[in-house]
């Protein structure tokens, strides 16, 4: 049951991380005075803030068996690492069809 709220929880993360940060990016009032690349960067950043912030709070990965116990904010790191080849690219492609959307309206 652990193993299935792993990586359920990676998989929701990841996708709401996203779609949440690549609408609230292209919505911005600053968009346009930055330009859509720093926006981007600025929403890749707030992903990873994101879910790190999400994993954290959810602690999808409690291991009592260690010898030197880790500290909750250092495990995370790994687990929001991994899960960026799942929201990096899930952000890269509704932030570009956004912005495209964008562009043409």
């Amino acid at each position: 049951m652990t193993i299935f709220f792993f990586f359920t929880s990676i998989i929701l993360v990841s996708i709401i991380a996203s779609i949440l940060i690549a609408q609230s990016v292209i919505n911005a009032p600053f968009f346009d005075a930055i330009g859509p690349f720093s926006a981007g960067l600025l929403g890749l950043a707030a992903c990873f803030v994101f879910a790190y912030g999400a994993f954290y709070l959810l602690d999808p990965d409690p291991v009592s068996e260690f010898d030197h116990p880790v500290p909750l904010y250092l495990r995370t790191l790994p687990i929001t690492g991994f899960s960026a080849f799942l929201w990096l690219p899930i952000y890269a492609t509704v932030f570009n069809r956004l912005r495209r959307k964008r562009v043409t309206a």
